[in-house]
């Protein structure tokens, strides 16, 4: 596997993470809601996207995914948002990310990691692998959580 790792997100990666969301999710996002609206997308990406709670996943020294995550509370560890390009996935970057979050979360006191996945997102089976357990079923997402 490549060189895996991240920098803080700029303005400047505005487009490149509306793109990388269109090619990681837009499949789940039409089995699950219909077919793609470009503007009720832009307009869900204009609210998202904060760069400073954002950070750019390299991989060999290309930009290949994103990744937003903090504590929300003193023992929670909160995966908002990671999205890797399909062009890497299969290739173990999102298991080294996500072990580097785990360990960002330890590090940061939390005794749980939590996130939302789609119901037919493939990530799941990774998160699963990883020792994450569905906590609860709030469709079209589940909960995920994973005690530290």
């Amino acid at each position: 596997m490549e060189d895996v790792h991240l920098r803080p997100a700029t303005a400047a990666d505005d487009e490149f993470l509306y793109d990388l969301h269109r090619r990681t999710l837009g499949d789940v996002i039409e089995a699950t809601w219909g077919p793609w609206d470009d503007d009720v997308q832009r307009e869900f990406h204009r609210k998202w996207f904060a760069p400073d709670t954002v950070e750019i996943v390299f991989v060999g020294g290309r930009p290949a995914g994103m990744v937003q995550a903090a504590m929300t509370d003193a023992t929670t560890f909160y995966i908002s948002r990671i999205e890797i390009a399909p062009e890497v996935q299969g290739g173990g970057v999102g298991t080294a990310l996500l072990r580097g979050l785990l360990d960002r979360a330890r590090a940061s006191g939390a005794n749980a990691v939590e996130l939302h996945v789609l119901q037919l997102n493939r990530a799941r089976h990774l998160y699963e692998r990883l020792g994450f357990q569905v906590a609860d079923v709030e469709p079209p997402k589940l909960r995920m959580r994973l005690a530290l």
